[in-house]
C-alpha cells in the first residue's frame, strides 16, 4: 500500500510541476483524477487496516478454539475426572404445547409446574412419578 501512496503523491507532484492551466478542460480533468486517486488510497488503507485487524481477530479466535479442541480431544482425559452425570437425577419431558422433548432434571418435578425450554409454555405435571418396581430400585421412572 505505501508502494501505491508514493505514486500517486510523486505523480500529483508532477502534475504541479507542470503548472497546468487549471482553467483548461483538460487541467481540470487531471486535477479531479489525481484527488479521485487520493480517496482511492486512502479508501484501499482503511480496508488494509481493517483487513488486519480481521486477521488479528481470526487468530485469536482460532487459538481459543485450537485450546477448546485440546481439552475436549484430550487422550488423557477419562471423562470422570470432572463431570460426574447421574442418569438416574434426569428425565425425558414431551411439552404438551409444541411437542418438543427436552430433558430436565428430578428437582423440576418437586414444584409439579415445569416450563418448556423452547416454547415458554408452563404446564402441570398430573401424573405422580413412581419406580419400575424393581427391588431396591431407586430410578423414578415412569411405568
Amino acid at each position: 500500500m505505501k508502494y501505491i501512496n508514493e505514486k500517486v503523491a510523486y505523480t500529483k507532484g508532477l502534475a504541479d510541476g507542470l503548472e497546468l492551466d487549471l482553467t483548461s478542460n483538460e487541467g481540470k480533468v487531471l486535477v479531479q483524477v489525481l484527488d479521485i486517486l487520493e480517496d482511492i488510497v486512502d479508501a484501499l488503507d482503511g480496508i488494509t487496516e481493517a483487513q488486519e485487524e480481521l486477521e488479528e481477530y481470526v487468530e485469536m479466535v482460532d487459538d481459543d478454539l485450537s485450546e477448546l479442541e485440546e481439552f475436549i480431544l484430550d487422550e488423557d482425559y477419562d471423562g470422570d475426572e470432572d463431570f460426574e452425570f447421574d442418569e438416574e437425577d434426569y428425565y425425558e419431558i414431551i411439552c404438551p404445547e409444541c411437542g418438543n422433548v427436552y430433558i430436565t432434571e428430578f428437582e423440576s418435578f418437586e414444584s409439579n409446574t415445569v416450563a418448556c425450554p423452547d416454547c415458554d409454555a408452563p404446564f402441570i405435571l398430573n401424573e405422580e412419578i413412581s419406580c419400575c418396581g424393581e427391588d431396591g430400585c431407586d430410578c423414578h421412572q415412569e411405568i
